[in-house]
């Protein structure tokens, strides 16, 4: 049996596991997310340690010689569909989806998406951090993840300078991603990772592709900068641009978005970060709400429990325990 050295902390805590056989480490790690074919030699040997921020877990992976294959007979349409981010560490790897492969290097990086066959090949020892995520927390629209699967996303330059040494640092200190800072620490690599995926795109489309999403980048930081304001609306924002209406809605609709919701998630995003966190306990739930543009307590407790399930006071109630 493999050795399970911390027992299935699936909300908090650090998890660490190790396997001195192949069929040791199909038990660690062959249905961690979605059901995967593990192949390996006979002297295989691996651990695991990972831990989970919210719905996002990131794991360290240190292993022999190894392929990992989701095959089309392993996907279910009943599957939970992440995608995973993997940051080689130690050694290399071999990364192919959607017709595409590519090598990895120490400080590459290369996302994949579980809903669709993949296959990560190690032919020497390694050492790599996997992040998966649920699709719906990150902000790019599938149609253009589908172009940069299995896509080397290099470490050494760009966008890939800042995140890959953040991601390696993450892969060192499991053990301090514990309560909103955990929360914050995640909220941050997954937009640097958008960061490092907008790029490797704006290298790969023709030049209007690149200029639209130059300016709706632009129109979301000029967002986030003003969630504050009750006053923020597609007007509002668009006179603010210089573009109609019309237009500002059609940049955000190429990427599956509607202005208004994005607003609206990215104003709750930051109440549930405010209400988990217990430096904030001295504010009234009405007093968060309005510091993001929520004049309105009971509009605010209704999108709220829309999007997350729970009441504001609820939500926090159970945090600021959990804390």
């Amino acid at each position: 049996m493999p050795e399970l050295i911390a027992a299935n902390p699936t909300t908090d805590g650090v998890g660490i596991a190790r396997a001195n056989s192949l069929s040791e480490w199909r038990a660690v790690a062959g249905n961690r997310f979605v059901p995967l074919k593990l192949l390996a030699g006979a002297d295989f040997k691996g651990s695991i340690r990972w831990r989970y921020v919210e719905d996002v877990c990131i794991s360290e992976i240190v292993a022999s010689p190894h392929t990992v294959q989701r095959t089309p007979a392993l996907i279910s349409a009943s599957d939970a569909t992440h995608y995973k981010v993997s940051l080689q560490l130690e050694g290399s790897g071999i990364v192919a989806q959607d017709g595409r492969q590519t090598v990895l290097g120490p400080g590459d990086l290369a996302i994949y998406d579980t809903s669709r066959p993949y296959t990560l090949e190690f032919t020497a020892d390694t050492r790599s951090l996997v992040m998966a995520f649920p699709k719906d927390v990150f902000e790019v629209p599938a149609s253009l993840i589908r172009e940069i699967t299995a896509v080397r996303l290099s470490g050494a330059n760009g966008p890939g300078a800042v995140i890959s040494p953040f991601m390696q640092h993450l892969a060192e200190n499991l053990d301090t991603l514990s309560g909103v800072t955990g929360a914050r620490i995640l909220r941050s690599s997954l937009d640097l990772l958008t960061a490092l995926v907008y790029s490797q795109l704006s290298d790969q489309r023709n030049h209007w592709g690149d200029a639209r999403r130059e300016e709706c980048r632009a129109i979301k930081l000029y967002i986030e900068a003003h969630l504050h304001d009750p006053d923020l609306t597609v007007e509002t924002i668009a006179k603010a641009h210089f573009i109609s209406v019309r237009y500002l809605q059609y940049l955000f609709r190429a990427d599956g978005l509607t202005v208004s919701g994005y607003v609206r998630s990215r104003r709750l995003e930051h109440c549930r970060l405010d209400l988990s966190d217990p430096a904030q306990a001295g504010l009234t739930v009405l007093q968060v709400a309005q510091r993001w543009g929520f004049p309105d307590a009971s509009y605010f407790s209704k999108v709220f429990k829309a999007q997350f399930g729970v009441a504001p006071r609820e939500f926090r109630s159970a945090r600021l325990l959990a804390s």
